[in-house]
């Protein structure tokens, strides 16, 4: 019986052994799927700000929340287009109210890897000009801190708003000193995807004046949980921005501009996320104390080589050259003496 059993366990043996290495590279494979798709860009949420209620700036032929939606959608729409693999999520894709909280709470819900949101700016005069990108962070000057609190107004119109954002009063210079106190967890991201955003801008969309990356405390990227920025589209106060902004084949191009950004962007946060996960260190270049002993090396080279090639070859030669007119002619010459000599006495003595 004990027999029969171990025959029928060593024919079994072949099988057992596939099966166990068919459920181990499962599990790898499984694993290092689960890997790469962490390292990669799944899902972006984009913000049309204002909307419904809420016109956001006003100008003379078009409002801001107009604006923004047209370009979010444009966005989005390129996103599917190219990247069918991505989900887009929308805060708002029609003209409807959304509170600032509930954009952000969207993007968290979500586990989005990205937060885009939308907006065009103003001013009290019609001078300002230009488009700007902006990451979270403290305001610089008060010029930054003028956009902060524009684009933050409109938590007035929702209710309870000072419970919802913990006190927070967008007129009080005050209340900005809570941003001046936090740690931001994706501020390196954010400013790598807002630099790529402006330069695209200024190449590639009828956008040209140049207002930079910039940082201020905006309630809609404060408690987002993924790199997010924000897009001032020019000035709405300004008549050749607002004729931009309210034609829309610019808006295309404006959408197709912030597209090809985020494109790039993706490319070099997956290539960089699924080679390393450190930073490449900095190639040291060698110093010119390290070049000096090389010189002088080869220097010490040529004078060994001088000392040891052809000044010893000569003393040889000569040494030489002395052994055999020692060896050879004055011996020889001696020896011819000495025969003479002998030859002599020889002959003496024979007669």
């Amino acid at each position: 019986m004990k027999k029969k059993f171990l025959t029928y366990f060593a024919n079994k043996i072949p099988y057992i052994v596939c099966c166990l290495t068919f459920f181990c590279i499962s599990i790898i494979f499984a694993n290092a799927q689960n890997y790469v798709s962490q390292q990669q860009i799944k899902k972006i949420v984009i913000d049309a700000g204002h909307g419904g209620k809420d016109p956001g700036a006003r100008g003379k032929k078009i409002n801001e929340k107009d604006i923004t939606l047209s370009v979010a959608l444009k966005f989005g729409e390129f996103i599917k287009k190219s990247f069918p693999e991505i989900e887009v999520i929308y805060t708002r894709n029609k003209d409807v109210f959304i509170e600032l909280n509930e954009r952000t709470n969207i993007a968290n819900r979500n586990n989005a890897d990205l937060f885009i949101s939308f907006h065009v700016n103003a001013f009290t005069t019609s001078t300002p000009r230009g488009v700007s990108t902006w990451i979270m962070g403290t305001h610089k000057s008060q010029a930054n801190l003028e956009v902060s609190r524009r684009e933050n107004a409109v938590i007035t119109m929702e209710d309870d708003y000072s419970s919802k954002y913990q006190g927070f009063d967008p007129t009080s210079p005050e209340s900005y000193i809570i941003f001046s106190l936090m740690q931001y967890a994706h501020r390196n991201e954010s400013f790598t995807l807002a630099e790529f955003v402006q330069k695209e801008l200024l190449q590639t969309s009828p956008l040209k004046i140049d207002k930079g990356v910039q940082q201020a405390g905006f309630l809609v990227l404060w408690k987002t949980a993924m790199p997010s920025i924000l897009i001032e589209l020019g000035f709405i106060s300004n008549p050749n921005d607002e004729q931009i902004l309210a034609d829309v084949e610019n808006q295309t191009k404006i959408a197709k501009s912030v597209f090809s950004a985020f494109s790039k962007y993706k490319q070099q946060y997956e290539k960089y996320n699924n080679s390393s996960d450190t930073q490449p260190s900095e190639t040291v270049k060698p110093e010119k104390t390290e070049e000096k002993p090389v010189a002088e090396t080869k220097n010490n080279s040529d004078s060994i080589k001088e000392k040891t090639e052809e000044k010893p070859v000569a003393e040889t030669k000569n040494n030489l050259d002395s052994v055999k007119e020692k060896t050879e002619e004055k011996p020889v010459a001696e020896t011819k003496n000495n025969l003479d000599s002998v030859k002599e006495k020889t002959e003496e003595k024979i007669s």
